[in-house]
């Protein structure tokens, strides 16, 4: 948790946003960075499981089709795995759910959990569960860019567009400047509002992109393109508290400060 502890205070200090341009790359699947770095960028994303007073991942197994299938769920959300442990668990096994707790971890240790399973061939699938609104909130924007889609599978992320770049913003105690990927369309489209009022002529050539998780994942670990190391995954405004309430209440600010965007050529091709 340290590592979280440090971007929650990163987040925190944010003062200003200044907006420039990432020329995109083909596509984010066709656009290979060193395996300590992607687990840096999958570091700063909290996601939440049940455990056990053991400290055992809670293994979930159902029926289908005469076939026991095991699962052990990880939530992007922690109200949502805590609504998962209430609302169901405690209902199915009140007696089980009573000795559980909500633990936080990092998609980087999710992300090594599920490698160390494959090379082991481990029976149990260890599923990041989105959350919904998300979900139907990426089907709408991906119908509405022309994609025809009537379920959105995986981890969806939102990415700020301008013509045929990508929106950058600064990561404080940087100099280089990144490509936001949000889990949260509202903080994607809250970002594409602030460079509206910068610059308004602009405004009729922004968008949102919807890209998946694990083929961003996949991307980084496969792709030789030096513009992938720009891209940053952004914790949802949920994962944002949560990171801050671990920091010491003087460095731990209540709410990020108000973003006053500055504008900047985007680059093309």
């Amino acid at each position: 948790m340290k590592a979280l502890v440090r971007w929650g205070a990163t987040l925190g200090i944010a003062s200003s946003i200044f907006f420039a341009g990432l020329s995109q790359t083909e596509n984010l699947r066709a656009v290979a960075l060193p395996q300590s770095e992607v687990l840096k960028k999958l570091q700063i994303v909290p996601v939440f499981t049940l455990i056990n007073p053991k400290g055992e991942f809670v293994v979930i197994s159902r029926n289908n089709q005469s076939k026991t299938i095991s699962q052990v769920g990880f939530f992007l959300s922690k109200q949502n795995a805590q609504d998962f442990l209430d609302k169901r668990l405690k209902k199915e096994n009140p007696q089980l759910a009573s000795t559980l707790q909500v633990r936080p971890l990092s998609l980087a240790d999710y992300y090594q959990i599920v490698q160390e399973a494959k090379k082991k061939k481990d029976s149990v699938i260890y599923t990041l569960v989105p959350a919904q609104e998300q979900l139907e909130s990426a089907k709408t924007i991906m119908n509405q860019n022309g994609q025809k889609v009537q379920q959105f599978n995986g981890i969806p992320l939102f990415i700020p567009k301008l013509d045929k770049g990508y929106l950058t913003i600064p990561v404080p105690q940087s100099k280089e400047r990144y490509v936001p990927l949000y889990f949260e369309k509202e903080q994607a489209v809250a970002l594409l509002d602030e460079f509206k009022k910068a610059v308004p002529q602009e405004a009729s050539k922004t968008g949102i992109e919807v890209a998946e998780l694990s083929g961003v994942v996949e991307t980084l670990n496969t792709s030789n393109d030096p513009n992938m190391n720009k891209f940053i995954l952004y914790p949802s405004r949920e994962s944002i508290a949560f990171i801050r309430s671990l920091a010491p209440k003087s460095s731990a600010p209540n709410q990020l400060p108000a973003a006053k965007p500055q504008a900047a050529p985007t680059q093309k091709k």
